[in-house]
């Protein structure tokens, strides 16, 4: 199967993936709603940092599914012009990746004089991730049309 013919599969299943993505955005961000970082325990905390370590597991295999697995290739070979769009599609995996580790050390340590830091990192990576995911949306969708 050639790059071409095989990008609309890639294209559909990483929507399918990003579905999951949501599934698994909207429980932290459930999860988040309901964190008091005022009322904070250490237990609290490590139970948020399970939550992360799980949603960061996902997110890493997702990213590098993307990277990796050819679907970033398959947009710019639908689209040769998108390549900034690319680009800056990796970058936003980098910083994302980067906040969601600076939350996870946060909610790792255990402190509760952390916790307001750790709602609002965790707050802007769940907006970094939204509209992340539908900008990327948005780009395979160009994509699958072309293709």
């Amino acid at each position: 199967m050639s790059g071409s013919q095989a990008f609309p599969k890639l294209g559909e299943q990483s929507l399918e993936e990003h579905g999951l993505i949501h599934f698994h955005l909207d429980q932290l961000e459930r999860a988040l709603s309901g964190f008091d970082p005022h009322a904070a325990t250490p237990d609290t905390l490590r139970t948020l940092a399970v939550r992360i370590d799980s949603f960061k597991e996902r997110l890493d295999e997702h990213f590098g599914a993307e990277e990796e697995g050819g679907l970033l290739q398959g947009i710019l070979d639908a689209l040769p012009q998108a390549e900034s769009d690319v680009r800056r599609i990796r970058t936003q995996h980098a910083r994302v990746h980067e906040a969601l580790d600076a939350a996870r050390r946060l909610a790792r340590g255990s402190d509760p004089a952390e916790a307001p830091a750790l709602k609002d990192e965790l707050s802007r990576v769940l907006t970094m991730m939204r509209e992340h995911e539908k900008e990327e949306d948005a780009l395979v969708r160009r994509a699958l049309r072309q293709g």
